[in-house]
């Protein structure tokens, strides 16, 4: 199984999903000594928190919990298409790393 295969973000992915492959090549990344010297990892974990933290409070991995935000369903379907979209951007940006 290759990189590309191990280390991807799809549409029917859940939040929870997305948010754990990126961490984990964030991490496996991050220990890679030279990578290191030309990408921010703090800066890159601080956000993908702040994106996970998101998706929490508008509960959109919990479909039996209702968000009080406001927003419509379909409005929620995309936050969460651009949440994974954040996560599929974020693994294209580390994939450059181990070509």
């Amino acid at each position: 199984m290759s990189v590309e295969e191990l280390f991807e973000v799809n549409e029917t992915d859940t939040v929870w999903d997305a948010w754990l492959t990126t961490i984990n090549m964030v991490d496996m990344l991050e220990h890679m000594d030279e990578v290191g010297l030309h990408y921010d990892f703090a800066a890159a974990r601080d956000k993908i928190a702040r994106i996970y933290s998101i998706a929490d409070v508008h509960s959109i991995d919990k479909p039996e919990t209702r968000c009080i935000c406001g927003l419509s369903e379909p409005e929620h379907a995309i936050l969460k298409r651009k949440i994974l979209t954040f996560y599929k951007l974020q693994i294209g940006n580390l994939k450059h790393f181990i070509y």
